[in-house]
């Protein structure tokens, strides 16, 4: 399993091809006319992803166009060789195109939102910069994209958008990549309007995320986007790397593992998501030992599924495996999940383990399940 990050292409669509299907207080469905899809799953993720971003950079005075996207675009005025899929990235591997915005007008057509899929998480990252499109404002690259970053990582529960922040595979990916001055410099520069390649496409998302992360753990949650801009422009690269760094840090990695104790399921549910992808027996050991504590049904599952996908990552002995595969058989056995297709997701994921040689199955319910631990 690998994450995949949200990379943002200005494409142009033809005008004529999209007809309004759903019409919402702060959005517009739109869709191919020979597209089938689920209007109800494309409101359950933008209602909660539009609510989210009035609660935290204030609601929208217009209505967004949102377009249910198959993966092409038109040829007319714009490029048209770009489609969602995976694309390999040099020296960081798999990346997906799942979504992007568009400001629309001079060079472009259709403004809005254009997703391949209705993911929550997706859904508010889009919208941060269609709110920030709404306002007329033009931000740096990196800024804009780690405000996206943070708010878009979370996790939907009982219908409400929680923010995390703590975005694991930028962090793992910054750690390896160990960027010199030269490099953070390139990137800090780096405009929308430039012509990036895949990988430093990727890179500025990453290095946005963990200096509006450190930013975001400085406020308390609090998203003050406009004093953290003018902090950031008044800083040094050697003090953006400074707080980079600081995000990366094991010592940021153990205060955000608290919140696995946070009073509000909510939270440690979003806590949980995507820890595997840390790759590391410090974060292994303290979410197993959170699952051993854990009461509410829901938590208990997202934390069960989490160690499965972590120890798929992590060179464990067996005796340690067993103490943890009989701590998760037990939970997924029991589930007890308000979701009917989840719940059978996760007995579904039971039987496979069970069975030990059913890794079609396996893989079918993990992507049911995707929810608690695709980040």
């Amino acid at each position: 399993m690998r994450a995949t990050p949200l990379l943002i292409v200005l494409m142009t669509a033809s005008c004529s091809s999209w007809r309004a299907v759903a019409h919402h207080e702060s959005w517009t469905l739109y869709q191919r006319p020979d597209q089938a899809i689920s209007a109800d799953r494309f409101a359950a993720a933008f209602d909660p992803a539009f609510q989210a971003i009035a609660e935290h950079l204030g609601p929208f005075t217009s209505k967004v166009a949102v377009h249910a996207w198959d993966g092409t675009v038109s040829n007319e005025g714009g490029p048209a060789q770009v489609g969602t899929g995976v694309h390999e990235v040099p020296g960081i591997g798999p990346a997906r195109i799942q979504a992007y915005h568009a400001r629309g007008g001079g060079a472009f057509g259709r403004s809005g939102v254009f997703i391949g899929s209705p993911d929550a998480g997706t859904a508010v990252h889009e919208l941060v910069h269609a709110r920030f499109a709404e306002d007329g404002v033009r931000l740096p690259l990196w800024f804009e994209e780690g405000v996206a970053g943070v708010l878009g990582d979370g996790l939907l529960a009982e219908g409400r958008w929680q923010v995390d922040g703590l975005a694991c595979w930028p962090l793992r990916e910054l750690r390896e990549e160990a960027l010199s001055d030269a490099e953070l410099t390139q990137l800090l520069a780096l405009d929308a309007s430039d012509d990036a390649d895949v990988r430093d496409n990727v890179l500025v998302h990453f290095l946005g995320w963990a200096i509006v992360f450190d930013l975001y753990r400085e406020s308390d949650g609090v998203v003050s986007w406009e004093q953290w801009l003018a902090e950031v422009q008044a800083a040094s690269v050697h003090e953006l790397r400074a707080r980079m760094d600081r995000s990366l840090s094991n010592a940021c990695i153990e205060a955000w593992l608290v919140r696995l104790a946070d009073p509000n399921p909510s939270v440690r549910l979003a806590t949980a998501k995507g820890l595997w992808k840390l790759r590391s027996h410090e974060v292994f050991d303290t979410l197993f030992a959170a699952l051993e504590v854990e009461t509410h049904p829901e938590v208990r599952v997202g934390f069960a599924v989490n160690l499965l996908a972590a120890a798929g990552e992590l060179p464990l002995s067996w005796r340690r495996w067993r103490a943890v595969e009989t701590a998760v058989r037990g939970t997924l056995r029991s589930a007890d999940l308000v979701d009917p297709s989840e719940q059978h997701a996760a007995l579904d994921l039971y039987r496979a383990y069970r069975r030990n040689d059913d890794r079609d199955g396996a893989q079918d319910a993990l992507r049911r399940l995707s929810r608690f631990w695709e980040e």
